[in-house]
């Protein structure tokens, strides 16, 4: 896959390096903080923040849905990457369809040495980048996603939306780890398993935990209380992909979220809130798992899903 070593692109990773003699462990990037309580540098203003994103990564589309939903659409500016992953990682591609406003970037690694110049580690997205300093501000998906929840809500169009309330933030929590871990990441572990024994322990992880969340929301509209929460926004670009990318190239072929009933109306119900279809874009996500993964070319035609019939969870 490649990372950044010493600000310098390399083609292979590494677990540790080397500087002033030592060997070091990399960092995992930026985590500065947008902060409505004016407590850091960097303050919640209209027009100043960009946001790095493709239609490919999940993590991407829990930070693309939060803008969208609190209404942030006119205040973060977004910025599409190619969906294919280049030879140095996440890059604008040679169409010209993408590019880059701030720094003419061709690879987003570009990004990070300009934020620093000596920065060892991976380069991944999201990335929240602020134009008054020409920096990364931050670019975990979690933590900007939790920043468009509160930090922006003086010119939100919807402060109202609250995806972390006080009173659920336990449950919340729990739940969030549960889809990071066997879900998000355990279909990683899937297609990078280094033998049986290591797939076969994540595909069960898997499948238990589809199954424990598909007994779940028989009897529960949401994951947590009566609206979505940070949770079902973690869950959602899971489900998205699921059949049209990871039932069939990650080898995650047991059950179709289609073949469940309570998930697959779930998905339907939260793809229908409103502009939550605009962040989805089906080829693109196909494209750029296969076209990534797949030396042959080869983009699969289906399968066709209909994510607006009706989905019937109004009552429960």
């Amino acid at each position: 896959m490649g990372m950044l070593v010493n600000g310098r692109w390399q083609e292979s990773d590494l677990e540790t390096f080397q500087r002033n003699d030592k060997q070091v462990r990399f960092r995992n990037g930026f985590h500065d903080q947008v902060k409505l309580n004016r407590t850091t540098a960097y303050l919640p203003q209209a027009d100043r923040y960009l946001l790095y994103v493709n239609v490919t990564c999940p993590w991407s589309h829990r930070t693309t849905l939060t803008r969208k939903l609190k209404g942030l659409s006119n205040v973060v500016e977004i910025v599409y990457l190619e969906p294919v992953m280049g030879r140095e990682s996440w890059w604008f591609g040679e169409s010209k369809q993408y590019r880059d406003p701030a720094l003419n970037a061709t690879h987003l690694h570009e990004l990070y040495t300009a934020t620093d110049p000596n920065f060892t580690g991976r380069v991944s997205i999201p990335v929240l980048w602020d134009k008054k300093t020409k920096k990364i501000v931050n670019n975990d998906s979690a933590q900007i996603a939790r920043m468009f929840n509160f930090e922006f809500n003086e010119i939100a169009e919807y402060p109202e939306i609250d995806f972390y309330p006080l009173e659920n933030r336990d449950e919340i929590d729990h739940l969030n780890n549960l889809v990071a871990e066997n879900l998000n990441d355990g279909v990683y572990r899937c297609l990078l398993a280094r033998n049986q024994q290591l797939y076969e322990e994540a595909y069960d992880s898997i499948f238990h935990t589809l199954d424990y969340l598909e007994e779940r929301l028989t009897s529960k509209r949401y994951l947590v209380g009566q609206l979505p929460t940070e949770p079902d926004w973690r869950f959602f670009s899971f489900l998205i992909r699921f059949d049209i990318v990871y039932y069939s190239l990650y080898n995650c072929n047991r059950k179709r979220i289609s073949d469940y009933p309570s998930l697959s109306s779930y998905t339907k119900d939260l793809y229908q809130i409103s502009g939550v279809a605009e962040t989805v874009d089906l080829d693109g996500i196909k494209r750029g798992y296969f076209l990534t993964v797949n030396s042959n070319g080869i983009v699969p035609k289906g399968p066709d899903i209909d994510l607006l019939s009706a989905h019937l969870r109004e009552n429960i």
